[in-house]
């Protein structure tokens, strides 16, 4: 569950001012403002010239420090004109605070699925296809190797690493000890995704979001249409098969979507991966989402989707079989 706001605290303050006048020289806080803590704790600084920043720290010991990584991504990203808020600082020395944390601009924008709750059809439509055009743009740029952004010697590939990790054991396991799915389902997703490691393997590796959520991509309107203006959870970027962006857009996990949204979405895309290669992405999307890896908000939309991410399981999986 997101924990609440924290009121700052004296150590918190001091730790921040002390790096934004290491950092930032000539540049003074005017307020501190802490959003308390989802994956990363957030906190708003606003600095006395006007500009807003935000200090995401590293919160979670247990989880993956990206800090550095998300620098990388965020450098990359903008050599190729993708949309990113600037990084200033990737600071894993703990020399000011007790985390690792990034000091990043603020970006305008509104959230993808605040924004599909304002619009109309016709204009989510023109939203699609703009998300079409950018991720077309994003797998566009292509890697020697699928994996972590670092290549180390003997490390399983992602669709071999979430095979194990997620269907087998992970959030196919718990589906099966919570009575989400029955063991004939369960052990039909197993048999399905192993006999298919070969042939999604078969991709040419490119850069991946790998969390196109909805409340990880913000968009603002330009003219007459709409830009994308930074994507988050940038932590989690990687090479791999684009088609596993591609089945979030179609098949968002914790939001409905429409036959037109996805017929936009291809119409930017200008590509659309083999029916089956989606189908098996979109099983273990559902699971995961279905059992709780993507730490969506918690909202009760989003608990009554998670609830019945699962109904139509066995309808993918027939699917999939009947693919040749």
């Amino acid at each position: 569950m997101e924990e609440q706001p924290q009121h700052h605290t004296e150590p918190l303050e001091a730790g921040i001012r002390r790096a934004v006048e290491a950092y930032l020289p000539g540049r003074t806080v005017q307020s501190i403002h802490d959003r308390g803590t989802w994956v990363r704790r957030i906190v708003e600084v606003r600095l006395e010239d006007g500009a807003t920043l935000f200090f995401k720290m590293h919160a979670h010991d247990d989880w993956f420090d990206a800090t550095q990584h998300e620098a990388q991504v965020v450098e990359l990203f903008r050599k190729h004109r993708l949309p990113a808020a600037p990084i200033l600082v990737a600071d894993d020395s703990q020399e000011f605070l007790p985390y690792s944390y990034v000091i990043q601009e603020q970006v305008g924008g509104r959230r993808l699925g605040d924004l599909l709750e304002r619009v109309s059809e016709a204009e989510a439509q023109e939203i699609y296809e703009t998300l079409g055009r950018l991720y077309a743009r994003m797998h566009a740029v292509h890697n020697a190797w699928s994996g972590l952004w670092v290549e180390i010697p003997n490390k399983p590939r992602p669709s071999d690493y979430l095979y194990r990790a997620e269907i087998v054991e992970g959030s196919g396991k718990q589906a099966l000890e919570s009575e989400r799915i029955s063991p004939e389902t369960y052990e039909r997703t197993v048999a399905l995704w192993g006999e298919n490691l070969p042939y999604l393997q078969e991709h040419h590796p490119s850069l991946v979001h790998y969390s196109p959520f909805p409340w990880s991509i913000y968009l603002e309107r330009e003219g007459t249409g709409w830009r994308v203006t930074k994507l988050t959870s940038l932590g989690d970027v990687m090479w791999w098969d684009p088609a596993y962006d591609v089945t979030y857009l179609l098949y968002p996990p914790f939001m409905e979507t429409t036959p037109g949204r996805q017929a936009a979405f291809l119409r930017g895309y200008d590509e659309r991966p083999a029916q089956k290669r989606v189908l098996l992405y979109l099983v273990l999307q559902r699971l995961a989402a279905a059992m709780g890896s993507y730490r969506a908000p918690e909202t009760p939309e989003n608990r009554s989707w998670a609830e019945h991410a699962l109904d139509d399981l066995d309808e993918i999986l027939d699917e999939i079989a009947a693919r040749p």
